[in-house]
């Protein structure tokens, strides 16, 4: 097994997957409910908002570095 691995949660059923980082571009699917899972749609390199909700899953559950910019109103 490789460390080259990305964790997708799939949007759909909410299943974690297993995918080679070598496949990024491809569109691959869901081994739970068989949705296409885009990489470049799930992990779009651009800012997240991420809320209490789904702060679990954006930030403290992914596998890669995440840089966090957090704000206050006052």
């Amino acid at each position: 097994m490789t460390d080259d691995l990305i964790i997708a949660v799939c949007p759909k059923c909410q299943a974690k997957n297993r995918l080679p980082g070598s496949r990024w571009k491809e569109r691959l699917r869901c081994g739970r409910c068989k949705e296409l899972l885009d990489l470049q749609t799930l992990y779009p390199g651009r800012p997240v908002n991420a809320t209490d909700a789904t702060f679990q899953r954006e930030v403290a559950d992914f596998k890669g570095p995440v840089l966090a910019e957090f704000f206050a109103p006052w």
